[in-house]
């Protein structure tokens, strides 16, 4: 059965005056902050734990007699029964993981009206490698990407921020870099992904990667990231694209600088949404001030 509810009634009379960054990882699931205090929620690792048993499933499925059209060879039963079982398994995992992603969801909004986090491209995050020496360690962290499921966390966290009448900003992480950011100073350090703590060369400070990286999150959405020192400029210049620009031709360079503009407005858009929901609503004022 199926109930219309209006919108009106599910959004609270009084919005929750929390504001958080987050940042989404594979040890650490995710890393909220509100600029004070800190929590790290661990990564369940569904899949990690079912792992033995599904390939266990499988290994007893491929030993059955499969169906094979060609030569017209039905499936038999005990492979039917084999596949059943590693249907269950998977589909077990994934129920897992999706009421786990709501509690926390739920949690989150019932605190919090205001949300920044990174924006991923989580089809890009998983693509397979290339033949060389990493092809199994980037197998093995594609497999932790998707047990945390990266996508469903943000798109829930999304739709119960926005069903509330919240307001849910995606930081572009190739123009903000969180995680080699500084949240004090603004000052810009390139770290490799086996260095967990930041610990920056001007102010100091000492903190969690991914605490910072929420924390750069959070400030920049709230337009109160420190930029002393920060050379944006250099670091868009140093990207993968702009290298190239010497040795491409004209309309590459054309295309580098409709990119670099695109991003840019697309900054000054964001910054600006958020002003407009600061002025405009008095809730969100309280906790974006």
């Amino acid at each position: 059965m199926t109930v219309d509810v209006l919108d009106q009634v599910l959004k609270p009379e009084i919005l929750p005056i929390g504001a958080i960054g987050i940042d989404l990882g594979c040890n650490s699931a995710l890393s909220i902050t509100d600029g004070e205090n800190h929590q790290q929620i661990e990564a369940p690792k569904f899949l990690r734990n079912a792992e033995h048993l599904i390939k266990k499933a499988s290994k007893d499925k491929r030993r059955k007699r499969a169906p094979n059209r060609r030569k017209k060879i039905k499936a038999s039963r005990r492979f039917k029964r084999a596949t059943a079982k590693v249907s269950k398994l998977t589909r077990k995992v994934a129920n897992l993981r999706q009421n786990w992603v709501h509690q926390v969801a739920a949690e989150i909004v019932s605190s919090n009206s205001f949300v920044a986090t990174e924006k991923l491209e989580v089809k890009n995050m998983t693509r397979k490698a290339k033949k060389g020496k990493r092809k199994k360690q980037k197998a093995g962290l594609n497999k932790s990407i998707l047990d945390v499921g990266f996508g469903m966390l943000r798109s829930t966290i999304k739709y119960k921020i926005e069903q509330i009448g919240g307001v849910f900003i995606e930081v572009p992480t190739r123009r903000v870099l969180p995680s080699q950011t500084c949240p004090k100073c603004g000052h810009q350090h390139k770290k490799t992904l086996d260095v967990r703590v930041h610990k920056c060369g001007v102010c100091n400070y000492l903190q969690d990667r991914d605490i910072a990286a929420a924390e750069v999150m959070l400030y920049w959405a709230k337009g109160i990231l420190p930029w002393a020192g920060t050379a944006l400029a250099d670091a868009e210049s140093s990207s993968s694209t702009s290298r190239t620009r010497k040795r491409a031709g004209s309309m590459r360079q054309m295309g580098a600088k409709k990119r670099q503009k695109s991003i840019e407005d697309f900054a000054k858009n964001e910054l600006g949404d958020v002003e407009t929901h600061s002025s405009g609503e008095a809730n969100c004022g309280q906790f974006i001030s």
